[in-house]
């Protein structure tokens, strides 16, 4: 009974941090390259399932205005203002997103590349 009341905060809490991320990934835009399941739209990187960590870290380096790829200086306007909490439950949530089940329907685009309705 102990366990189960010390580790009950523990799954609330990481709940709370995945709806966070959650709330910023869908209101930021991000969908808009990353798609609805984060797995990336023409040519642009997917992001779910990479280790919190190195999201952080790369979201981290945007922020500061670090260049990391050819495409950095798309993502510097964006992680600009984002706070070190907000950048953690980013990474929480694309960490965890494979692990949730979602409907989402994949059809073939007009450019040749396979999306998700992200944009």
């Amino acid at each position: 009974m102990r366990v189960v009341l010390f580790l009950l905060p523990l799954f609330l809490f990481a709940d709370a941090k995945f709806d966070r991320g959650e709330k910023l990934y869908f209101g930021k835009s991000c969908l808009s390259c990353h798609g609805v399941s984060g797995k990336g739209l023409s040519g642009y990187p997917s992001l779910a399932g990479q280790s919190r960590w190195d999201l952080d870290r790369k979201l981290k380096n945007f922020r500061a205005g670090k260049k990391q790829t050819h495409k950095s200086s798309l993502m510097i306007p964006f992680a600009k203002n984002l706070t070190n909490r907000e950048i953690r439950d980013l990474a929480y949530f694309l960490e965890k997103i494979d692990e949730v089940e979602k409907d989402v329907e994949y059809y073939y685009t007009d450019d040749g590349n396979w999306g998700d309705g992200g944009s």
